[in-house]
């Protein structure tokens, strides 16, 4: 990281996996201080498909994830949607300097924070990011729950400045047309609607093209069945091999 400390990154090939090819990558990224992606845990099963479809999969825990020290857990206190970038972008250079990534099909795709980080790395001057996947996520931390949010942000009339870096619509003019695809359940509680919404209206409004795809009835994970699950899987994997276009695996 920028100030020194080492970041915790895991990486899995796809089968057959040849280091003389270039293959495209996705990073899946959370991001946010209640979970970490790097652990000595079962994987998703449902990342095999991803795998079986041709990409290798990065995640890194950047700072203001978990199971770190005081310093690394608290250094996003006030200011979300930074430093974790920062951290980020810097996994990214990482990857771009690997002999066997094609450094211009790099996508990234989160759920809820991992939403948030999504738009935030898309959005990023000068992004490594081809294209990505926002799942439910939050766009202005105004809009979430003060239990969460003030933790971390603090009361908005002490933070302001904090609170309009974090806010999303406003970079939205960085975004290239047609590199994201944005997933809501419309009956969602904890992230609630609205926050897909703004942004939805501020890409129109910028006449830039994106895709959604919207669950009417569900919430927070949009998962309420196995069928459900299936098809936002199906619907990720079929917007990231139109736009990257990987060799499937033998």
């Amino acid at each position: 990281a920028a100030d020194g400390q080492d970041l915790w990154w895991s990486m899995r090939t796809p089968p057959g996996f040849d280091p003389a090819r270039r293959y495209p990558v996705l990073v899946k990224v959370y991001g946010g201080p209640g979970s970490a992606l790097v652990r000595k845990v079962w994987n998703d099963p449902a990342d095999q498909l991803y795998l079986e479809a041709g990409f290798i999969l990065f995640s890194l825990d950047n700072r203001g994830t978990p199971n770190r020290s005081e310093g690394f857990k608290t250094a996003i206190d006030r200011k979300m949607g930074r430093i974790d970038v920062e951290d980020q972008l810097a996994g990214a250079a990482y990857l771009k300097s690997l002999p066997y990534v094609d450094p211009a099909r790099i996508a990234v795709t989160g759920w809820s924070y991992g939403g948030y980080m999504t738009l935030h790395l898309l959005t990023a001057p000068d992004t490594p990011f081809a294209v990505g996947v926002a799942g439910a996520p939050p766009t202005d931390w105004t809009l979430y729950d003060t239990h969460y949010t003030e933790r971390y942000m603090g009361v908005p009339a002490d933070n302001a400045a904090g609170y309009a870096a974090s806010e999303l619509t406003a970079r939205v003019g960085r975004l290239k047309p047609g590199s994201l695809l944005l997933m809501h359940g419309m009956a969602d509680d904890n992230v609630t609607f609205d926050n897909s919404t703004r942004l939805m209206a501020a890409l129109q409004a910028q006449d830039i093209a994106f895709e959604t795809m919207v669950y009417p009835g569900l919430r927070h994970r949009a998962g309420w069945t196995q069928a459900h699950l299936r098809h936002r899987m199906r619907a990720t994997l079929e917007f990231l091999v139109r736009k990257l276009s990987p060799t499937p695996a033998p």
